[in-house]
């Protein structure tokens, strides 16, 4: 997955909880990693608008990509 950040805000901060990486994700800045495998939240002060482009499934899928316990889900009915 891509994540750009846009807008009038400061300090912000990515954090890839389950990696252990804390960056800094000011405007204009762009991510990239898998959203299914690697837990991340945002703290910033202000205005801010996040584009994202997402990995579908079905490409995860072939290249073998595992996934983590919490990015899996169950139908329920």
């Amino acid at each position: 997955d891509i994540m750009a950040s846009v807008g009038h805000y400061c300090n912000g901060i990515m954090t890839l909880s389950n990696l252990g990486i804390r960056l800094r994700y000011n405007s204009g800045a762009m991510v990239s990693c898998s959203g299914h495998n690697v837990r991340h939240g945002v703290t910033y002060t202000g205005d801010r608008i996040v584009w994202a482009w997402f990995i579908r499934d079905s490409l995860q899928n072939f290249v073998g990509t595992p996934r983590s316990l919490y990015a899996t889900f169950i139908h329920v009915d």
